[in-house]
């Protein structure tokens, strides 16, 4: 029942706004209105006003093109701007007397290897390959490590250099202190086998 009645509300409110919406759009639509529109013709010319003559001060003079301003661009004493901001600079080649000092100072401040490190009285020649372009020979130090022995490999604590491996052995060119103080190089051998 009360749907019914909720219904019959809903229905009476629908159809009384019907009503006034048609009410109000009763009668018919306006007419639009003509309005007339002139022929087209020639048009009248308007009328340019009188010229009258400018007073001397007011006169204008006929002035050429402004003078033409050239501009030269210096560069002396101005930075580059397409060069880098930070250059590094070549090292200058040093006199033969400066090269041999920096090459002895190198050396003497070389990091030294294993081989470097121990001295030569305690290696013992354990092989030697011999008769082949670069011989090789191999030492072993006191606690057995075994390192292999090329020309020209630096061994030992007193800046020593394998100058020469033979069937016999290998010979070891290193630097020493004499009575006088001179540096002096003697040929130390280590042999395969005592002799």
């Amino acid at each position: 029942m009360f749907f019914s009645i909720s219904l019959y509300i809903a229905l009476s409110i629908f159809v009384l706004g019907l009503f006034l919406i048609l009410a109000g759009c009763g009668g018919e639509a306006p007419q639009p209105t003509k309005v007339p529109i002139p022929a087209p013709g020639p048009k009248p010319a308007a009328q340019a006003p009188a010229k009258e003559p400018l007073p001397a001060a007011m006169e204008v003079q006929a002035v050429g093109p402004p003078p033409l301003v050239t501009f030269t661009y210096n560069p002396h004493g101005k930075p580059n701007p397409f060069q880098p901001l930070v250059v590094e600079k070549p090292e200058l080649p040093a006199t033969p007397k400066k090269k041999v000092e920096r090459a002895a100072k190198q050396e003497e401040s070389r990091p030294g290897t294993p081989l470097e490190k121990i001295d030569l009285d305690a290696f013992k020649l354990v092989a030697v390959v011999w008769g082949i372009p670069n011989p090789r020979a191999m030492v072993e130090e006191a606690g057995g490590r075994g390192y292999i022995l090329t020309v020209g490999t630096r061994i030992g604590k007193n800046q020593g250099k394998i100058s020469k491996i033979d069937s016999t052995g290998v010979v070891v060119s290193e630097k020493y202190e004499d009575e006088n103080g001179k540096v002096k190089t003697r040929e130390v051998p280590l042999r395969l086998y005592a002799d």
